[in-house]
């Protein structure tokens, strides 16, 4: 890091001189504690220009300012214009308060106290600590352990503050505080408490669009060339056309475009759902400041915090969609409409979309490539016409709305005490399964370690059964903490109406299919060697509570003609 140093040094004549040229040098930090002492910047300034009063053999030159610079790096804007001035022979005399305002770095400032002032001939002194490099009065052995024991100390100081500084940071982030110079894009601190976030209602419809965009079929590269199109200003421009003096950590030159990571970013932030997150990045140490990303699993979160911009439904859909594979040709920008939904049903991996071309016509089609790519063995041919498939969802998606609004007008029927029993009976008895699920679960955890000391199954093979078993169990633990929230709302008179139901009957007598309604009904589509497919649907639990209740009434129905 000194190579350049070391040449513009060896280019300078040694001075000797007697005529002292002095740099004052000034330097304030709020992370290392100077807040606590009595010394600000001023009174920094009035200490030198006191001492400079009563010594005429020096000559003053300017005041040299890092005023809320760490004294860990050298890297300050009123140090390096104080160096140059040093190399350029203006200055030969630098005058400090103190060790620690030159600096906190025990080797840097050994560097430049113990090289490359004294190749230079520049005289340093430090008023509070009685080091003077000329003086006469001390010697040079006493000089250098004064000194270097003085900076072991500044730095220690430095340690120990970054340290505690990160802790008490650490207390806030985990108490949801936001302790960010900026907020996140979208929203603006609150006036009242810096330490809240407030919708800006500026940007915050930018952030839905995005969202909106993604969900209904476009691309992150489609959103982004969209909002570019509109000349809508990116995060960065827009918080300096809001006069904040924000600088990207790319320290790259912005001209105000989206780019597809910023859109990313905006769509998997958990941030726009109410949930503050924090910690995401830190510093590689107290000395050197270059930031380095923190593991996902290592970032404080705490729920709802804030307004939400998006419901978490919206949120939950977008990670879903990002999980699928929605690659879009180099010039379109807009996904297909079973992009990502389509696998096979025998390797489950995605099938790839082709085209056919005959003399009779040309037509579209998806098909698993995993025989191709890999050995002859690993799958079977697997295919299925685009349009034969499109009209074979659409026909189901419809029978599964046709079944959303009957029970919609058998609850109808109700009154709503005994519509409060009827959920309530439903959502016990998915507990029981849910239940029952777990059990099963359980019994197997507890057969894999005999198999494993058996020697059926090997340790890592233990390892891996095991975390997915216990994925599982608190994947149930979370849906039945869940389901009996809604028996309580339920016999409390707030019943939640059916999630199946909700989601499905929005849409009517829908007459074709689109990527929104495919995106919010659909989790996956499976076609299997003889061309049949099985659609899987979100929302599964909630529609075999409906079936069951359906089943039960025309049973019942059937009893009372009977």
């Amino acid at each position: 890091m000194f190579n350049k140093e070391y040449k513009e040094i060896s280019e300078q004549p040694h001075r000797d001189s007697k005529s002292w040229k002095a740099a004052l040098y000034i330097r304030l930090s709020k992370e290392d504690g100077d807040k606590q002492e009595s010394y600000s910047v001023t009174s920094q300034r009035e200490i030198l220009t006191e001492y400079l009063k009563q010594h005429h053999d020096i000559e003053f030159v300017d005041f040299y300012i890092d005023d809320g610079w760490s004294g860990t790096n050298f890297d300050r804007p009123g140090f390096k214009r104080m160096m140059q001035d040093i190399y350029d022979g203006n200055v030969n005399c630098v005058i400090v308060k103190d060790l620690s305002r030159f600096g906190r770095n025990y080797t840097d400032a050994g560097h430049y106290l113990d090289d490359v002032f004294m190749r230079l001939g520049v005289r340093f002194i430090a008023l509070n600590n009685g080091v003077d490099s000329v003086s006469n009065s001390m010697n040079a052995a006493t000089k250098c352990i004064t000194v270097g024991v003085q900076n072991v100390i500044n730095e220690s100081v430095a340690a120990t503050t970054s340290v505690n500084v990160r802790g008490t940071l650490n207390v806030s982030r985990k108490q949801g505080k936001f302790i960010g110079s900026f907020p996140t894009y979208g929203y603006l601190k609150n006036p009242e408490d810096h330490h809240k976030l407030i919708i800006d209602e500026e940007a915050a419809p930018v952030v839905r669009m995005i969202y909106n965009l993604f969900i209904s079929g476009k691309s992150v590269i489609g959103v982004t060339k969209e909002l570019n199109k509109l000349k809508i200003p990116n995060p960065t421009a827009y918080k300096k056309a809001k006069g904040w003096n924000y600088k990207h950590t790319s320290g790259k030159n912005n001209d105000g475009l989206w780019c597809d990571s910023t859109v990313r970013r905006i769509l998997s932030n958990q941030m726009y759902i109410g949930n503050m997150v924090q910690g995401k990045n830190t510093t590689v140490s107290y000395k050197i400041k270059q930031c380095r990303a923190i593991p996902k699993d290592e970032w404080i979160i705490v729920e709802n915090t804030h307004e939400p911009i998006v419901d978490k439904e919206t949120f939950d859909t977008a990670q879903a969609l990002f999980n699928k594979n929605t690659r879009t040709a180099p010039k379109k920008t807009e996904v297909d409409l079973f992009a990502g939904f389509v696998k096979c049903a025998d390797c489950h991996r995605a099938m790839s979309k082709k085209t056919n071309k005959h003399s009779y016509g040309t037509y579209k089609y998806y098909r698993c490539v995993t025989s191709r790519k890999m050995d002859s063995g690993a799958c079977s041919p697997h295919s299925i016409r685009i349009d034969k498939l499109e009209r074979a969802v659409l026909v189901t998606i419809q029978t599964m709305i046709d079944t959303a609004l009957e029970f919609d007008k058998l609850s109808e029927k109700i009154d709503s005490r005994s519509n409060s029993t009827v959920q309530s009976n439903l959502l016990k008895k998915s507990i029981e399964k849910q239940i029952a699920e777990r059990e099963k679960f359980k019994n197997m955890m507890l057969s894999l370690y005999p198999d494993w000391k058996s020697g059926v199954i090997t340790k890592e093979e233990y390892m891996v059964l095991k975390e997915g078993i216990a994925e599982k169990i608190n994947a149930l633990d979370k849906k039945i903490d869940d389901l009996q929230a809604q028996i309580n709302d339920s016999e409390n008179g707030k019943p939640k109406e059916n999630d199946f139901v909700a989601h499905f009957k929005k849409y009517g007598k829908i007459k074709e299919l689109t990527r929104p309604i495919l995106t919010e009904l659909v989790d996956s589509i499976l076609v299997h060697k003889d061309g049949n497919i099985t659609i899987n649907f979100k929302f599964k639990d909630a529609y075999e509570q409906i079936i069951e209740y359906i089943e039960e009434e025309k049973k019942n129905r059937l009893e009372e003609i009977a």
